[in-house]
């Protein structure tokens, strides 16, 4: 019973939270998961249980609230500064809850035995020992019910837009925040209570919305309604599985999971006339080719620098910092081997994100943002899964299959939308949420390689010093490398439309389709090697662009220059940084590439 009761108490917070959040944004899509608000509340529980672990359960709510409101505050920054923008909200929500994952995994990785509870914890599980935790989380969501009520007639107002609404007498900055404020209150009842439960915010006001209820008391209601029933039913499903295949699996990873096709149902719903675009970023000044030679003669240099002299930047036994005239060659050993695969793996990916930039003609495109990434990912814990000890040519196979497979299903879900760009991005962060959970899942099963997962997912050049066969998978990046810089005319002449392509003797489906094996084989490669470190995918391209590369072949050689920079970068500040323990080169890259999305977003555009 107090499972049943705590089910419907935390299915009524996420539908309410739902019903409040896509109504102050006006967003089908809006909801805790895809706001990071969840994500905030996680997070903030996290760093109470590393440095306060003493702190009452009451305590939780009211630091997982902190957690949230934080989450919430750049949200409502970037709604200020760019309006809701559509589904380019969503895209820094997700881009925000990926940044705090990213976060969370770093101290789970330091810190595994201290903070594996809290894996499975919050994955979302409903276990409930006592009535207490249900009183609780019961007499905290009364509090909520009526502070909601208050706020329909203001959210009525917002169907008006900003400028209708305030002519209504709405103070829309503070009903905003004041939405914020209670659902910030409502996910920390839920996340302190039982986790993170996934996409039933999502859900509900959706099916409330779908059955034709127009008015906002019967949307509350009915908000308020599904999100208890869909929990409850999910749960109670759930403990029927369980007496027939007795594995752990946690409820809020199986909401999650589900939350997935719906949230790719809504994206294929929306109408294509109303064609929202991505917050337009800058793209650069083109330049003369003296300059663009000054430019990539600097960075070249700036790439020597940080391969001859990163390596003397170090500590001695006592932790301090110090200057090393001559490295010892035991040390020098054991961080070649590190420099070339971050300097080989680094221009594979830059080659990559470049590719598929130019394909979809979208500047935020990268395997990482286009499902490629989890992909890879899904299919090498599938692999894992079935077999203890699976061969590397076995990991290189069934991760390229998963990476094409999820680069293709993007591509053709988002044919009827004419590939939009932000569209195409949403389809590529839901098959991430897929992955995430699917990763949840297979950590909270107590399996064997949850460390070396936990390393696989942060991707750390350390990995390369355990593969026996890095020589062969040197030769295959280099010669994709390769592929990937003669493939330079196909891909031009794909641009310039199918029409002209047909007309140089080219056939496009096929050109476009071993293009994309070869992004997915590039993206793999390194996936498999160091694990995901795919942002670097996003950034150099990018930079390169900014710098004023243009053209395919510049654009390819500065991106791979810039991607050297950052992977020696990453790698050795990873290895510094935290000294003795060392922090994943991916979670370094990752850090830097969520920073640098969020603040390409929410810049101030004279456009």
């Amino acid at each position: 019973m107090p499972r049943i009761a705590m089910a419907l108490l935390c299915g009524l917070c996420l539908g309410l939270a739902g019903f409040i959040l896509q109504n102050i944004t006006q967003n089908t899509l809006a909801a805790p998961d895809t706001l990071a608000t969840s994500s905030g509340a996680q997070f903030a529980l996290l760093l109470g249980m590393m440095y306060f672990p003493e702190s009452q359960l009451f305590d939780s709510t009211l630091l997982a609230m902190a957690g949230s409101l934080i989450a919430s505050l750049v949200i409502l920054l970037f709604i200020r500064r760019a309006g809701n923008a559509g589904n380019t909200l969503i895209l820094i929500g997700l881009m925000l809850s990926l940044l705090l994952t990213t976060l969370s995994n770093m101290y789970l990785i330091l810190n595994p035995d201290r903070l594996y509870g809290l894996i499975v914890w919050g994955a979302g599980s409903l276990s409930q020992d006592s009535w207490q935790p249900a009183l609780r989380a019961g007499w905290q969501t009364l509090l909520c019910l009526p502070l909601s009520w208050f706020l329909l007639p203001s959210l009525r107002a917002f169907a008006l837009q900003g400028t209708l609404a305030k002519s209504v007498g709405v103070n829309v900055r503070l009903v905003r925040v004041s939405g914020f404020i209670l659902v910030s209150f409502l996910i920390a009842i839920v996340v302190s209570s039982v986790g993170v439960i996934g996409f039933v915010g999502l859900a509900a006001p959706v099916i409330a919305r779908t059955l034709g209820v127009t008015d906002i008391r019967r949307q509350w209601g009915y908000a308020l309604l599904f999100g208890a029933l869909l929990l409850s039913i999910t749960d109670s499903a759930l403990q029927l599985v369980t007496h027939v295949w007795p594995n752990s699996i946690l409820t809020g990873t199986v909401t999650a999971m589900l939350g997935v096709p719906i949230l790719l149902l809504l994206l294929m719903k929306q109408r294509s006339h109303t064609r929202q675009k991505v917050a337009p970023l800058h793209a650069g000044t083109r330049y003369a080719a003296g300059p663009l030679r000054i430019r990539l003669l600097l960075l070249i240099a700036l790439a020597l620098a940080c391969f001859f002299l990163l390596p003397h930047l170090t500590h001695d036994v006592a932790g301090n910092w110090m200057v090393l005239g001559k490295i010892d060659p035991t040390i020098a050993l054991f961080t070649e081997s590190r420099t070339q695969t971050a300097i080989l793996f680094g221009i594979a990916i830059a080659c990559a994100g470049t590719l598929i930039q130019n394909m979809t003609n979208n500047t935020m495109a990268s395997p990482e943002f286009l499902g490629v990434t989890s992909g890879t990912g899904m299919g090498l814990i599938a692999l894992m899964m079935l077999m203890p000890a699976p061969s590397p040519v076995l990991y290189l196979v069934c991760g390229i299959v998963g990476a094409f497979i999820s680069l293709l299903f993007v591509m053709l879900i988002n044919a009827r939308n004419q590939f939009q760009p932000e569209k195409i991005l949403l389809t590529g962060m839901a098959l991430t949420q897929l992955f995430n959970s699917l990763l949840t899942l297979t950590l909270a099963s107590g399996m064997q390689q949850i460390q070396q997962l936990l390393v696989w997912i942060s991707g750390d050049t350390y990995m390369s010093l355990l593969q026996s066969d890095l020589p062969i998978r040197y030769g295959l990046c280099a010669l994709l490398v390769v592929l990937a810089l003669a493939s330079r005319r196909p891909l031009s002449l794909l641009r310039l439309g199918d029409p002209i392509a047909r007309a140089t003797g080219q056939r496009p489906m096929l050109t476009r389709t071993l293009l994309f094996l070869l992004i997915a084989a590039l993206t793999t490669l390194a996936s498999v090697t160091i694990g995901p470190t795919s942002f670097v995918g996003l950034i150099a391209p990018h930079l390169a662009r900014s710098m004023g590369f243009h053209g395919l072949r510049r654009q390819l050689l500065a991106a791979s220059i810039i991607a050297v920079i950052i992977m020696l970068c990453a790698d050795h500040v990873g290895r510094q940084l935290l000294f003795p323990y060392e922090i994943p080169t991916g979670l370094i890259a990752t850090f830097i590439g969520a920073l640098y999305f969020l603040w390409q977003f929410t810049r101030k555009q004279n456009t």
